[in-house]
């Protein structure tokens, strides 16, 4: 952005001012006037609420949303041959197809929009949170300032639905910052510069409850209201400038909002277990077991459906934004390298169910069409350009074809190439369209966006705009303004709304 007129465009500008003045067209002071109005003006939302579905890892769009010609393994098969490791299944949405191991999500996608055609100039490499920081805040790391994840800035922007509910409610992840890695994590999740009046309200496992909704063994909620009466009387008896502190002040607010959780909506949504019908219940489970796994010791797959059913319910309570994560870890999950064909086949039997199932409820309580459920990862994938992980160059192969990549076994039959350069992303209802795919990507390798290439800051935009919030909208750190799309420019993509 210019922030100085050089002098031939100061005069080029005057003249055209003398221009318009002369020929009747209008003063620059009334159009600038009429900008600023529009700027202002408020955005109907179509959504209410938002559920993020963040499946971290790096997801192979290629088996899943974006499925090309399946290549059956054969040893000694160039990289190139190998387009895709699943073949092609029908859908509800006319002419769409997904991988197969979808298809509970092919049966509702009649109800969904794929964005095909996500793209990033930035190479990440095999920097995973890089990426996620990027896709969690839209902002490339390091910022400059801790930027806040979209969860808090919907939460921030648009309030609570429901007073005695959090406007951001995270679930699925421990609480932990014991290391570096998770430290950084919990940073690009949390509420950023906002403060910790608008970080997000965890639940590690939605079957285990929240000890800290209950009162301690011996403790009442009339001697626990006494007690917070007392605490009030002594902070009002500290010295001014400590007593009307922000961060006094954020402290009080937060022991109040705590208190009230213990009478809130929340607690209520945990008794799933008791309240669901059976059918309800095993529709949200993994259809595979954790002994079943090539990894027995990574399973979060019931962890990840009770997460997705407690937001259900959360939602119908009046939750602003829930997100669900199948809890991230290095080399596990969707962060798939050797043995990719048949790790890709077990996440799918973990998340296909009870995906569809959400969509399915939402629907079935007149939920879906005021609620946005929106599935992302942070970047693709694509063909390696080296036999084994770690050893890629740059430890990526966005511009590779195979060609030079011999498969010898079947541990390298599937996609463990890190693909910053294009990646998919899903959305059901919120006021997108139904039975749509937007963009196209190149059936061969590198698959690259050939139509419609979208950059993450627009889709921000377009989330933003479902929910009514401008994509210029900003809260000032430090003295300037700091925008929930890059710099204010994120342009929605009308195409995907309906």
């Amino acid at each position: 952005m210019r922030t100085q007129l050089d002098r031939r465009t100061f005069l080029q500008t005057s003249v055209l001012a003398a221009a318009a003045g002369a020929s009747g067209v209008g003063s620059w002071t009334t159009l600038a006037a009429e900008d600023a109005a529009a700027a202002k003006t408020p955005i109907t939302p179509r959504a209410d609420s938002m559920i993020l579905i963040w499946l971290p890892g790096g997801m192979a769009q290629t088996d899943l949303w974006d499925p090309k010609q399946h290549t059956p393994f054969r040893a000694g098969m160039k990289g190139s041959e190998l387009l895709g490791t699943c073949p092609k299944i029908p859908t509800a949405a006319d002419g769409v197809f997904l991988g197969e191991g979808l298809e509970q999500i092919a049966s509702v996608l009649d109800q969904g929009t794929i964005l095909r055609s996500l793209t990033n100039e930035t190479k990440f490499g095999a920097i995973h949170l890089k990426a996620q920081h990027y896709a969690m805040t839209s902002y490339l790391f390091p910022v400059g300032v801790k930027a806040p994840s979209i969860g808090a800035v919907v939460g921030r922007t648009l309030g609570r639905r429901n007073p005695g509910v959090p406007p951001y409610i995270y679930l699925g992840r421990d609480i932990d910052t014991s290391d570096a890695e998770r430290l950084f994590i919990s940073e690009y999740l949390g509420p950023g510069f906002y403060g910790v009046n608008h970080a997000p309200f965890m639940i590690p496992d939605p079957s285990k409850g929240m000890a800290t909704l209950n009162a301690a063994a011996g403790m009442t909620l009339d001697r626990l209201d006494r007690r917070q009466t007392l605490l009030k009387e002594i902070a009002a008896m500290s010295a001014a400038e400590l007593r009307d502190s922000p961060k006094a002040q954020e402290h009080l607010k937060t022991m109040e909002e705590a208190r009230a959780m213990m009478d809130s909506p929340v607690k209520a949504a945990f008794n799933f277990t008791t309240e669901e019908k059976p059918e309800v219940l095993a529709a949200y489970q993994p259809k595979i077991t954790a002994s079943e796994q090539l990894d027995p010791g990574y399973f979060n797959g019931g962890r990840f459906g009770n997460g997705l059913l407690l937001a259900r319910r959360l939602v119908e309570r009046g939750a602003r934004f829930v997100q669900v994560e199948y809890q991230y870890g290095p080399f596990q999950g969707f962060d798939m390298h050797e043995n990719g064909h048949r790790r890709m086949k077990e996440m799918k039997r973990q998340i296909d169910g009870p995906i569809a199932q959400l969509i399915r409820d939402l629907k079935e309580r007149g939920l879906l069409e005021r609620t946005l459920v929106c599935i992302m990862t942070e970047f693709g994938r694509t063909i390696a350009s080296a036999p084994s992980a770690g050893s890629e160059t740059e430890g990526f192969a966005e511009r590779h074809t195979g060609d030079e990549l011999v498969i010898a076994n079947e541990k390298m039959y599937g996609f463990h190439g890190h693909f910053s350069s294009c990646n998919c992303m899903t959305f059901f209802g919120g006021g997108f369209k139904k039975g749509y795919v937007h963009g196209k990507t190149a059936d061969r390798h590198p698959m690259l966006a050939v139509e419609n290439p979208v950059p993450l800051i627009d889709v921000y935009a377009t989330i933003y705009k479902a929910l009514g919030i401008r994509a210029d909208t900003n809260y000032v750190t430090e003295g300037r303004p700091f925008y929930v799309t890059k710099d204010g420019k994120g342009k929605p993509i009308d195409a995907l709304l309906a």
